[in-house]
């Protein structure tokens, strides 16, 4: 594994926990509880490392498979095209689909807070810590959406690296979480420094996709 792919931050929560993620809006998060001991830390860890790489397998395997490009976290692909890409990679495949979305009023930053909390909820970790990072990646991603032309879908990767309940092994998931074009103009203009309040309603499809990582690929303190 290249040093660049190992680079990852940590933010540590008033409780002692701590989150990882990646350095950019290629997502990926893993939640380490401080009353987890040392060898499944160490394990959890190291699956959220070796996970890291993944995110240059995915660009490439949806350029092989649809001739997309994906450019600052931002994919234009649908679920079709998203799957194709997905099961094209050894030990990828896809396990679930499902909506979500909501309503009411707030600002932006709420709004961008309000997602995040769901979408890692599985985690177990207030996501308070994060929101300087998340704000700032979710605006690059905004950025990106303006500048393409957005005609059908669009979306981004999240990575989640978990642990298997009772059994405390860990689990990557890949989520690809989207929505159609005619909300991508609300989404653009849903500046993540804005602190004005405003009524809001999106919508989204989220297809997760478990990764089993093949032996070979593992990191030797993995094996």
């Amino acid at each position: 594994m290249k040093n660049e792919e190992m680079m990852y931050q940590v933010h540590v929560t008033a409780t002692g926990d701590y989150w990882l993620h990646a350095p950019s809006s290629d997502f990926l998060f893993a939640y380490i509880d401080s009353s987890l001991d040392p060898a499944t830390t160490k394990a959890l860890t190291t699956a959220f490392q070796n996970a890291l790489k993944m995110s240059s397998i995915i660009k490439q395997a949806v350029v092989d498979t649809s001739g997309k490009a994906a450019m600052n976290g931002l994919y234009l692909l649908n679920q079709a095209e998203m799957t194709a890409a997905m099961n094209s990679i050894n030990g990828m495949g896809e396990t679930l689909a499902s909506n979500g979305g909501n309503s009411g009023s707030g600002t932006a930053i709420t709004i961008n807070q309000e997602f995040f909390a769901g979408i890692l909820g599985g985690l177990g970790g207030d996501v308070t810590p994060m929101m300087t990072y998340l704000n700032d990646q979710m605006s690059k991603v905004q950025a990106q959406t303006k500048n393409s032309t957005v005609t059908d879908d669009f979306g981004v990767i999240v990575g989640l690296v978990s642990l298997m309940p009772v059994l405390n092994i860990p689990v990557t998931t890949f989520k690809y979480i989207f929505s159609s074009s005619s909300i991508s103009s609300w989404f653009v203009n849903l500046l993540c420094v804005d602190i004005q309040s405003q009524s809001y309603s999106y919508s989204y499809t989220d297809v997760d996709y478990n990764y089993n990582a093949p032996t070979s690929e593992l990191s030797d303190s993995y094996k």
